[in-house]
């Protein structure tokens, strides 16, 4: 979850303006984060929303012209994620289900008291910091996928057991180990058992578990067997993930270091042969 914003802009459609005019001063003096732009008909109000941002619409429905369904169909062909409120003296069962229909985000009808103004405030801080917390959300994963795609090997997680079966994998997958990442996550291939090279399963296992009884992370360099039979070097990288202090899987990145390490392998003759001389 995010922080919500030190500012809450709101647009708060009406054709009643001192209803407008009333409904700011309570919501403001509620929160002071929240700043009200009022509009007294749906078409003010989409001018309003060509020419400011805004984080949150509240509406009322019976309105001349253009009723608040409307509006809310009109928004959100422009504003598909943005939170919009119908706060209503008409309410029935109709309107609620066209207004979910319409996708909007939060359904009030008008009371009495100071009290209505409490609760519409409160629902226009969770409409917005859920949409703030959503749209990171969505630009976080975007990053994310875009790291993975440009990665040069595969990222996965897995249970920690000796075969090391894998949950998801993306990535480079079949360009790494030959083998198609649905055939990992259907576990008709196991990382541990059927990758891994054989002589290098005991060592791999025990350096990763070693790491996780200490910080939780870990690093190992081995060798995989390819589908097609091929011998690569790998360096793998990952940390523990725990819920009440148990390790429920392992998350990591695995990349190919064949080149590296047989320029290392071709260093270390090279110089043993030199000794030899010398």
């Amino acid at each position: 979850m995010t922080d919500t914003p030190d500012t809450i802009d709101v647009l708060h459609v009406d054709d009643d303006p001192n209803f407008t005019e009333l409904t700011a001063t309570f919501l403001e003096r509620v929160d002071a984060r929240i700043a009200v732009r009022a509009a007294s008909s749906a078409a003010a109000g989409l001018d309003v929303l060509a020419d400011h941002d805004v984080d949150c619409i509240v509406s009322d429905y019976d309105m001349p012209g253009i009723d608040g369904i409307e509006f809310l169909e009109a928004v959100r062909g422009d504003y598909p994620e943005l939170p919009f409120i119908l706060y209503t003296g008409t309410g029935s069962e109709e309107v609620a289900s066209d207004a979910i229909s319409a996708g909007v985000t939060d359904y009030l009808q008008k009371g009495t008291g100071s009290e209505q103004y409490e609760l519409l405030a409160n629902r226009i801080v969770n409409a917005v910091d859920a949409h703030q917390s959503h749209r990171l959300l969505t630009e976080r994963t975007r990053r994310l996928e875009t790291l993975i795609d440009n990665l040069p090997g595969m990222v996965y997680r897995c249970r920690n057991t000796p075969a090391w079966p894998m949950e998801t994998v993306e990535g480079e997958v079949e360009a790494l180990s030959g083998h198609a990442a649905a055939e990992l996550e259907r576990n008709e291939v196991q990382w541990g058992e059927d990758v891994v090279h054989p002589d290098d399963r005991e060592r791999v296992w025990e350096t990763v578990q070693d790491a996780l009884a200490g910080d939780g992370t870990f690093e190992a360099t081995y060798r995989i067997v390819t589908d097609d039979g091929a011998i690569r070097w790998v360096w793998e990288r990952g940390r523990s993930v725990r819920r009440d202090e148990s390790v429920v899987a392992l998350e990591g990145f695995i990349t190919d270091v064949t080149e590296r390490k047989e320029r290392e392998e071709r260093l270390e003759r090279t110089t043993a042969r030199l000794e030899a001389l010398f």
